[in-house]
This record gives C-alpha cells, sequence and structure tokens, in this order.
C-alpha cells in the first residue's frame, strides 16, 4: 500500500505550527541589520504594568522614602554638630573601645551604641558632618522601611496604608532630632527598634515560631543600645498582641496573651532584668543618682506643656511656629492653631471611635507610650532643674511618633486575620465623603508640615558653629610653632559650656583637631616665657589676647630706669583682682628676679633675648616691681596686670576668615 497522505487539516496544523516556530525564532534572533521597530517589541509593557500594579503599594512607599532621605539629606546639610555632640566626639577620642567606655553615663543616658558610633566616627574624619549626616540618613532609611513593612504586615498591601507612612515620613517632631546629632543617633536606631521589634513579635503571634520571639526580642535589645526608652517596647509589644492581635474585651485578652506566649513575655523579661543590672552598676559606677520630679508646680507644667503645645500641635503638622534656640528650637504654636489641633485631634479620636469598637485602645497605648517613655524619664532626670521648659522641645517625644503611627493604622483600619471590629456596615455614598475628608485631612498635613518645616530651618542657624570649627582648624595648622593658647570655654553657637564642665572648654573640642602636633599648647593660666600668647576668638580663628586690667604707659627710650636694684614699673590704673602679669623684657643672659604685685613676690627666671613672661597673681595694684636686678644688662618696656580675654579684633589666623 503506499503512504497515506496527511489530510488538508493536518497539513494547515502543520503549516501554522512551522509558521509559529519561525515567529518565535525571529522574535528570538532578530535580523541584526533590522533593528526592532520600537521599544514595545523589546519590553512587555502589558506584564510590565501588571507588576507595577501588583506591587504598586510596596512602589509608592519605597518612593515615598526615598523622597524623604532626599529632603532630609537637604534638611541636614544646614546644620552641624552641637552640644552633646562634641562631648561624644572627644570622649570617644580619649578613650579606647572598652566595655568601660561603651558603659559610660552621659546625663543619666546609658548609650553604648552611641558611644560605639561616636569612637569610630571620631577617628575616621572628627567633626566630618557629611559623614555623620550620612550615618543619621542610614538610620533613617531604614526605619521608614521598616515602617512600611510593618503596616504591610499588619493590614496588608492595601493603598492606604501610606496615610500614616507619610505622616511619620513627614512629622515636624523629628526635625529637632535629626538636626542634633547625638540626639538622632539615640532616637532613630530606637525607631527602627519600635518597627522591627513588633514586626517580628506580630510574626510570632500569627506562627507561633519561637525563632521570631527571639528576633523582637533581640530588636529590643537593639532598642536598648541606643536608648533607654527602649525598656518600655515590651509594654508597647503585649498592649498591641492583647488589644488588637486577640479577641474578646481588652482585660479578658491581655491574660489570654499572658497564657497563650508565656515564652515570649518570659524572654522580654528577661532582657529587662539584664539591661537593669547593667544600668544599675554603671550608674553606681559613674556616680549618677537617679533624680526626682523636684516640684509638683514644675512637673505639672511639663506634663501639660509637652502634651499641649508640643505632641498634640506637632501631631497634626505643627507646630508652625518655634522659638530659636541657635541650632534648635522650641515648639511655640500660635495660640489659635494650638486650639484647632485639639479641636482636629478631638474629631480624629472620636471619628475612629464612632467607627470602630476598639479605636480607643489605640489611642490608650499611645498616650501610655507618651507617660512611660517620654514623660516619666524626664520627670525623673530633669524637670528638678530646669522646669517646664522640656515640655517645649520636641525631641522628647519624637519617639512617640512611629508609635502614633502604628495606632492611627489600629484605630482605622482592620487587622489581617483578626475580626472585623466596625460597628455596623458602611452606608452608601459614605465611602467617598469618607475619602474626601482622608483626602483634605492628609493635605492640610502636609501642607502644615512642610511650613513647620520651613519655619524650623528659618528660626535656626549652625553658620556659626561650622565656622568656627573650620576657622580652627585651619588656624591650629597654620598657628606659629611654640604658640600657647589661653584655654577658654567655647562660644554658645557650638554649646552651653558651663553644663559640660572640662568637655566646654577649646582644648577639649578643638584641641582633639591638633592632636599629636606640637606646635600649640594649651594653658588656663599662662606662666613663664612665653612669646606666643593667643586665644581663639568667638569665630574660631587664633588672635593675640587683650587684657581686662591696666597697662604701663609707653617709656621715652622703651626701658624703665632701675632705682636702688629696682624697678618700678607704674600703671595707668589700679589692676583688681588680677590674676596675670605680663613683663616684656630684653635680658642678656638668662636671670633670676624677683617680682612683686601688691602683697606677693616671686622669683621669676628670665631668658636671654627680646621675650615677655607672665606671673600668676592674686590681688590689686597699680604697680609691677621687679627687684634682685642681674649684673647684667637688663632692659623691662611695658607691662600689663589683670586677666586676658580672647579677642575678635586684630590680626588673625586664618587672615581671612572661613564658613565651612
Amino acid at each position: 500500500m503506499g503512504a497515506k497522505l496527511p489530510s488538508v487539516s493536518q497539513a494547515e496544523g502543520k503549516a501554522g505550527r512551522h509558521s509559529a516556530t519561525a515567529s518565535a525564532m525571529d522574535r528570538a534572533n532578530p535580523d541584526p541589520a533590522e533593528p526592532p521597530d520600537s521599544l514595545g517589541a523589546v519590553v512587555d509593557w502589558t506584564q510590565l504594568s501588571e507588576w507595577v500594579r501588583r506591587r504598586r503599594v510596596v512602589l509608592g512607599g519605597v518612593g515615598l522614602v526615598a523622597a524623604q532621605i532626599v529632603w532630609k539629606a537637604y534638611f541636614l546639610s544646614q546644620f552641624f554638630f552641637w552640644q552633646d555632640d562634641y562631648r561624644y566626639l572627644d570622649r570617644a577620642l580619649a578613650n579606647g573601645f572598652t566595655w568601660k567606655f561603651l558603659m559610660q553615663v552621659n546625663g543619666g543616658h546609658l548609650t553604648p551604641g552611641l558611644n560605639a558610633v561616636s569612637w569610630v566616627l571620631a577617628r575616621v574624619a572628627l567633626y566630618d558632618w557629611a559623614l555623620a549626616s550620612f550615618v543619621s540618613l542610614a538610620f533613617l532609611a531604614a526605619a521608614g522601611l521598616a515602617a512600611l513593612r510593618l503596616l504591610r504586615l499588619l493590614f496588608g498591601d492595601r493603598p492606604v496604608i501610606l496615610i500614616p507612612l507619610v505622616v511619620y515620613l513627614l512629622n515636624p517632631l523629628t526635625l529637632a532630632d535629626m538636626g542634633w546629632w547625638s540626639a538622632a543617633t539615640e532616637s532613630l536606631p530606637l525607631q527602627l527598634a519600635i518597627f522591627m521589634a513588633l514586626a517580628a513579635h506580630v510574626r510570632y503571634v500569627r506562627s507561633g515560631r519561637f525563632k521570631h520571639a527571639v528576633a523582637a526580642c533581640a530588636w529590643v535589645a537593639v532598642g536598648m543600645l541606643f536608648f533607654e526608652k527602649a525598656v518600655v517596647l515590651p509594654v508597647l509589644l503585649f498592649a498591641v498582641t492583647s488589644a488588637f492581635l486577640a479577641d474578646g474585651p481588652w482585660l479578658k485578652a491581655a491574660r489570654g496573651c499572658l497564657v497563650r506566649y508565656w515564652r515570649a513575655w518570659l524572654l522580654y523579661a528577661g532582657l529587662l532584668a539584664a539591661y537593669a543590672a547593667i544600668f544599675i552598676t554603671a550608674l553606681h559606677t559613674s556616680g549618677t543618682q537617679p533624680g526626682s520630679p523636684g516640684p509638683y508646680r514644675g512637673a505639672l507644667a511639663f506634663v501639660s506643656d509637652i502634651v499641649r503645645y508640643t505632641f498634640v500641635p506637632g501631631a497634626l503638622g505643627g507646630p508652625w511656629h518655634w522659638a530659636s534656640q541657635q541650632s534648635s528650637a522650641y515648639s511655640a504654636p500660635p495660640v489659635a492653631l494650638e486650639w484647632l489641633s485639639w479641636i482636629v485631634a478631638a474629631c480624629i479620636i472620636a471619628v475612629s471611635i464612632l467607627i470602630r469598637r476598639h479605636a480607643w485602645r489605640a489611642w490608650a497605648i499611645v498616650a501610655g507610650w507618651l507617660v512611660l517613655a517620654d514623660m516619666v524619664p524626664v520627670l525623673l532626670g530633669r524637670t528638678r532643674y530646669f522646669g517646664a521648659v522640656f515640655g517645649l522641645e520636641p525631641r522628647y517625644v519624637a519617639d512617640a511618633i512611629p508609635v502614633l503611627v502604628i495606632c492611627v493604622g489600629l484605630a482605622f483600619l482592620p487587622v489581617i486575620g483578626q475580626q472585623e471590629n466596625r460597628r455596623q456596615p458602611q452606608a452608601a455614598g459614605a465611602g467617598q465623603l469618607a475619602t474626601a475628608v482622608t483626602a483634605a485631612v492628609l493635605g492640610a498635613f502636609v501642607l502644615s508640615s512642610l511650613v513647620s518645616t520651613q519655619a524650623y530651618q528659618s528660626a535656626t542657624t549652625s553658620v556659626p558653629a561650622r565656622a568656627y570649627i573650620a576657622n580652627a582648624r585651619a588656624a591650629l595648622a597654620h598657628a606659629p610653632a611654640g604658640t600657647v593658647i589661653v584655654d577658654f570655654p567655647v562660644p554658645s553657637p557650638l554649646m552651653t559650656a558651663a553644663l559640660f564642665g572640662q568637655y566646654g572648654m577649646t582644648s577639649q573640642v578643638v584641641g582633639d583637631m591638633a592632636r599629636g602636633s606640637h606646635r600649640v599648647r594649651w594653658t588656663t593660666q599662662p606662666v613663664g616665657t612665653i612669646n606666643h600668647l593667643m586665644a581663639l576668638g568667638t569665630d574660631g580663628r587664633l588672635r593675640p589676647v587683650i587684657w581686662y586690667g591696666a597697662l604701663s604707659p609707653n617709656r621715652p627710650g622703651g626701658c624703665w630706669k632701675a632705682r636702688h636694684q629696682e624697678i618700678t614699673v607704674q600703671l595707668y590704673a589700679e589692676a583688681v583682682n588680677a590674676r596675670t602679669v605680663r613683663i616684656d623684657y630684653v635680658a642678656a643672659s638668662a636671670e633670676a628676679v624677683t617680682v612683686t604685685f601688691g602683697a606677693q613676690s616671686l622669683q621669676v627666671n628670665l631668658r636671654p633675648g627680646l621675650n615677655s613672661t607672665y606671673v600668676a597673681v592674686r590681688g590689686s595694684s597699680n604697680a609691677v616691681v621687679i627687684s634682685a636686678l642681674p649684673r647684667s644688662q637688663l632692659c623691662v618696656g611695658n607691662a600689663a596686670a589683670g586677666v586676658v580675654l580672647p579677642s575678635n579684633s586684630g590680626p588673625a589666623i586664618p587672615a581671612v576668615p572661613l564658613t565651612g
């Protein structure tokens, strides 16, 4: 029999398959001489748009975080180190990376994490603001991404979760933290730990896998390394678990959570006990004692101010106006906007409670964090000395913003895997109204935040501090060899020197930039032969010191005459409460003379040549007497008595001021 021929349909099928195969091969191996007609031949726009649509919430959140980093980078470029920043960096440079150094208590704070970061930065590049800002921005980016991750974990990939994310990223209460480097390095890791610890704990509750509880405990420990406020984190984890991750009345749910997740609570309690032991030991070693709230009126004023003027207006994008504190600022909202913020806050809380039965629990959690983490530590440590002024400092409540963001979501959004607690089904048309109101409130918050940020930048400046460090760095590099610099407190644009003791002196703040150099030395009391006695002015430039006291008139011929083997140099007026006497002289050889000022007589060694010698005195007189004169020729020129002070006029090093 002959071979069976294929049917027409079979032949057409084979031809079709051959044609499809050929087309596929043509697409896979295009002719290089014939480039594709459009980008559509390379990119499958349908698949790409579908991929973007599925991930629009993640991409939107990452985009918001990235935009915030760019914005905050510009914001930080206008600031510089201030207050505690210098003490942390100076002390880090003077210590090895030891347990004792890491466990040093600073103003009642145990911050080994901040100590470690300071130790590294001080050695890599001392007072390098760009590097310090990079560290802050890295923590900020990590915290922003952690916030997005937690919101997705709790509420799912719904676009509405970007609203609380925006509240976190734009909130003005975090500005003071960002512009103050040591405060940022305390607060930002704590904020990161809040988001990450709660995310790990939620995963533990949902899966029952103990490794997630261990991860949560590790993140609590990270928070403790940077800020002792992290001890409140286990309380936050328990509150959120019992209020929103368990069903039933809150008290009953709390009892059930204690039993069901006992291993996690035991783990957290063990960490708290270990931290308490380390903290108490560190306090004892440093000699620091716990404080007390002081007068109840000051304590009440602090509590009232931090809620009334700082947290509530700030949570809604305020305070819109700031009281300048040089490189930082106090919250000072206008009265009308202050009251308006309270009205809006009350309306938001009331609406959430009307919509959801458990919303009040979220606001109770925010209030609990404010009391335990932001009020109690300050009441115990500082209000007895400074009263209610701390209630106007936004940095004390910056760590409450992550908790606020979480609780805003819990108050308005259903938690994945939990029973819906909406009081009644949404009425027809209510969705559009809710969307419009939400958009209006969010728009007002964004606008208010931008206004408050601009007002903060206008109320603060770091230009003097930046210029001072730049000038001082150049001055130490170009000072004449053998220069002696009188040690004075640094000016206020850098820090309130009286609060920091030795760490507020120029030898500490500026001297570290000349570490290892033998060109200059520092003194608090000039004594002996010094030909280049200088001091740093308020702009950081080196100038000869000036005298507050009395000077001698110029003598014809340049030398005071000796009578009866002594030289009496008359001053223009009596130098009262003088601390230093300066004598300018020319000696033929090294000799010893006696200098008398008032009731004091001191032996002074002279060097050959043209020199100036300084004598430490205590008292008042209108003359300087030099006796026990040498047999060799001695010419005494001018003299001065009084107190040496830094100068802001005259020849300076560098000759042209720098701006940093």
